[in-house]
């Protein structure tokens, strides 16, 4: 059993005015936080379900790319970002293509446990359903996992929406896992920023 776990980094972070995923965050960017999580979380998951689990970077940005593959990630360069999120979706699928499941990851999400993440993808592979999504209060969707039956659907993706049109269309066969309130938070603007700088630091001293 092969596990993808595609790690999309190539957002123009157009609301944030400025490329966020480079931007220094406690110490590091990012793209950083969510990376270091996700590659503890495959170690993780590759015990615990006595399987193969990889980690791949899909961004557009070089700097992220070249960081990520000296520690340790498949890197794959996004020419097509301009498109949206639905191009680094194909391409996360098709470097991965002989994969039994895709698991997808934003890049903006710096308080995503390598805990919760392994979690999820040991929850979903016990579910029996085909689609697994992470679920707090109301907000459904980001990080979202799929079986190789939908590979055809995650390939046919295109413009700005991602899986959550999948996860629409085949309700019935969609786990959903409840995630800690605050794990899914993303930084979208400057504001989100600041906020959890302040997050963070208050962690720091706990």
């Amino acid at each position: 059993m092969h596990i993808a776990l595609i790690y999309m980094a190539s957002g123009f972070s157009r609301r944030f005015g400025g490329n966020k995923l480079l931007a220094p965050l406690a110490g590091k960017p990012l793209y950083r936080h969510g990376f270091d999580q996700l590659q503890d979380a495959a170690r993780r998951i590759s015990v615990s379900l006595s399987c193969s689990c990889c980690l791949y970077v899909v961004s557009q940005y070089d700097e992220i790319l070249s960081w990520c593959r000296a520690h340790g990630a498949i890197a794959v360069k996004n020419t097509a970002a301009g498109e949206g999120m639905a191009a680094s979706v194909r391409l996360g699928v098709e470097t991965s293509a002989a994969a039994d499941a895709w698991a997808f990851f934003a890049a903006d999400q710096p308080f995503l446990s390598s805990e919760i993440i392994s979690d999820f993808v040991k929850q979903y592979a016990q579910s029996g359903c085909g689609i697994g999504c992470a679920v707090s209060g109301s907000r459904r969707g980001s990080p979202a996992i799929f079986s190789h039956v939908y590979k055809d659907e995650l390939l046919a993706l295109q413009g700005d929406r991602g899986g959550r049109a999948i996860l629409e269309t085949y309700e019935d066969d969609l786990w959903q896992f409840a995630v800690p309130e605050g794990e899914l938070c993303d930084i979208d603007t400057r504001d989100d920023w600041e906020a959890t700088e302040r997050q963070l630091e208050r962690k720091r001293l706990d």
